[in-house]
């Protein structure tokens, strides 16, 4: 068996870990992989997951992004993100540039540092040509603090201002579940959003656990092949 993990609402929540689905997650047999929307690093996520005992691979929406690019040929890009998706984009020999004639693509994230010139830049390299590509389109996601906006509210602002539909590569995208499930059929995806994790399991023919211990708290019907806890004890029992 392969689980596809997410980890806000499902791990931790902002630094706060989750500690029933952690202790749960390690009793839980079988190979995972951790996937995760954010745009951040791989080795600062596998260095938490370790903290607490956790194995697995580690898949995030930056990595999926600098790999859709690499695939199709593209060597320059303008990205808004945070500094995990610089890093996966230069690991993948993807110049990161502001020259409008240069860029080839314009890869957007969750940027806490978003400005209008950022945006204004992301637009014109869009409505000159570049490939439109967010990590993700997630309206929030959940922190000791509450629910924070996600990637969402920055795609959103490039999508109204250019007038272009983006080539979403995080969750519920085949693209993302591609690199995550590297091509098995036996797999269950465990995720705290049905509009993401349920989404994408149930659209490339896999079971889905629901969680309810990040965004979603409660649910009225739930789709054939997904099963609802309120925590990961409840899986394993």
């Amino acid at each position: 068996m392969l689980w596809i993990v997410d980890l806000d609402g499902v791990v931790w929540r902002g630094k706060e870990y989750i500690w029933e689905n952690v202790e749960a997650l390690r009793k839980l047999e079988g190979e995972k992989v951790f996937l995760t929307n954010k745009a951040t690093s791989r080795w600062e996520i596998r260095e938490r997951l370790e903290k607490v005992g956790l194995d697995g691979d580690v898949v995030t929406s930056a990595y999926v992004a600098a790999s859709y690019l690499k695939e199709n040929g593209i060597r320059s890009a303008f990205a808004l993100g945070p500094m995990g998706l610089y890093e996966e984009l230069s690991i993948n020999g993807i110049h990161l540039t502001d020259q409008i004639e240069l860029v080839k693509a314009v890869v957007a994230g969750l940027d806490q540092f978003v400005t209008y010139d950022k945006i204004a830049l992301a637009t014109e390299a869009i409505t000159k040509g570049a490939l439109f590509v967010a990590t993700n389109r997630d309206r929030t996601y959940p922190t000791e603090k509450g629910l924070k906006p996600g990637a969402g509210s920055v795609v959103e602002a490039i999508r109204v201002s250019s007038g272009i539909e983006p080539i979403v590569v995080g969750k519920p995208s085949k693209i993302a579940f591609e690199v995550a499930s590297k091509g098995r059929k036996d797999v269950v995806v465990i995720g705290d959003k049905l509009e993401t994790d349920v989404k994408m399991a149930l659209e490339n023919g896999a079971k889905a656990v629901l969680v309810l211990t990040g965004v979603t708290k409660e649910v009225r019907e739930v789709p054939p092949g997904v099963k609802v806890v309120r925590n990961l004890r409840e899986l394993l029992e």
